[in-house]
């Protein structure tokens, strides 16, 4: 058992929503690079692809969690 007391609700969230956004600018960094180096693209060309690909894996999980929540609700209770 750690010493400290538990975290308040807030720095938990918070610290998970950063965690969130370093492993997103990762991601999207690596993807950038790789599309860069690999496919010899302009910087220009490589940031438009990751943004593209970020959007779309941060896009598609909202859209897995809003359709998920929609359908715990049915019929539970």
């Amino acid at each position: 058992m750690s010493g400290g007391a538990a975290l308040p609700w807030y720095r938990r969230r918070a610290a998970r929503w950063l965690l969130l956004l370093a492993h997103t600018l990762a991601v999207a960094g690596l993807a950038a690079a790789v599309w860069h180096w690999a496919r010899g693209k302009s910087w220009d060309d490589s940031s438009a692809f990751a943004f593209t690909v970020t959007l779309s894996a941060v896009g598609g999980q909202c859209i897995a969690a809003f359709i998920q929540r929609r359908q715990a609700g049915r019929g539970d209770g």
